[in-house]
């Protein structure tokens, strides 16, 4: 049981770390996501917060995944 646990973690890392690689790459992601949510994307200083709030929470994830991999 415990090895499909790993399996499941190792598979979320490479999910979040290609969302990772997303976000840092440029804004779209960004822009995209916010559109879906009905918010305005006029704004480049909100855009960028958003972004850097969600790639913090995504390597924070990844490490704390890390951390606890069976």
């Amino acid at each position: 049981m415990t090895g499909n646990k790993r399996l499941r973690q190792e598979e979320a890392v490479k999910r979040l770390q290609k969302t990772v690689d997303l976000h840092e790459a440029n804004t779209g992601l960004t822009i995209s996501v916010m559109k879906d949510h009905n918010l305005s994307t006029d704004d480049t200083d909100k855009v960028e917060k958003i972004r850097q709030r969600k790639l913090k929470s995504a390597k924070s994830t990844i490490e704390n995944t890390k951390k606890r991999m069976v």
